[in-house]
């Protein structure tokens, strides 16, 4: 299973097996990451993993899941360094999906003890291991809303604009809020964030890692049918003050 595959086969996993995972794929898992592609490459990262066997290591926060394993995600400080952070884990996450791996991402958890790169800060705690219920569904399952309460569509849209708003779609977020709202026309696509009210209201900084997730979701689609991309902010949109949402990005088929 490739990782465009697992975007539409992928849950979040939360109960696991506590065993071990074989070396094998640890060594894998790293020589894949070396090819992970960023969405702003100046940013440095850093990607620890914890074996939760070992009595030293703890996770903590609120619905913390318990897994044999943990994935903490480091990050220099920046712009967009959120939106980077989720573009860069999903990836991973894909990957253990797809070589029948769980994974959930952990919002509120935090590694204790673990210190990662000088200058770095930790952004998310990812649970994995093997499942103890079903690893993967079909996408129609996914508990998503519809394509036509997330986007307005101003043209027809394209094949491949469908195939990436679809994906988009299935993108997980967190509390299931799904935050992206989407107005499409044939060769863009401009990406709004929901806002939330007050007493659900999480920090930007959360909704841009649910964002770079999305967008990574998009990218995996436009190379499925061969499309070139673009990610720009339009400042003409930007400038607009919009009672529910706020302009995030834009997508451009080239």
């Amino acid at each position: 299973m490739d990782l465009y595959e697992a975007v539409y086969n992928r849950k979040s996993v939360r109960r696991y097996k506590m065993e071990l995972l074989p070396q094998e794929f640890f060594r894998n898992l790293r020589k894949f990451e070396q090819g992970l592609q960023p969405f702003v490459p100046e940013l440095h990262y850093s990607v620890e993993f914890i074996n939760a066997m070992d009595k030293e290591a703890r996770v903590r926060g609120l619905f913390h899941v318990k897994a044999p394993y943990y994935m903490v995600f480091f990050s220099e400080p920046g712009k967009y360094a959120m939106v980077n952070a989720g573009y860069l884990l999903e990836q991973i996450v894909l990957y253990m999906t797809g070589h029948g791996v769980g994974t959930c991402y952990q919002g509120s958890a935090k590694a204790v003890g673990l210190s990662g790169p000088a200058g770095m800060e930790p952004v998310m705690v990812v649970a994995f291991g093997y499942a103890d219920e079903r690893l993967h569904r079909e996408s129609f399952r996914a508990k998503r809303l519809p394509l036509k309460d997330l986007c307005v569509f101003k043209e027809d849209s394209t094949e491949e604009t469908r195939l990436m708003l679809q994906a988009a779609r299935l993108a997980p977020s967190a509390l299931n809020r799904q935050p992206w709202r989407f107005i499409v026309y044939q060769n863009r696509i401009h990406i709004f964030s929901k806002k939330e009210p007050v007493s659900l209201r999480t920090k930007e900084s959360r909704i841009g890692f649910d964002m770079g997730i999305m967008l990574f979701h998009v990218t995996l689609a436009a190379e499925e049918c061969w499309r070139d991309i673009e990610f720009a902010r339009k400042e003409n949109l930007a400038a607009r003050e919009m009672r529910s949402s706020y302009y995030f990005m834009s997508v451009l088929l080239v």
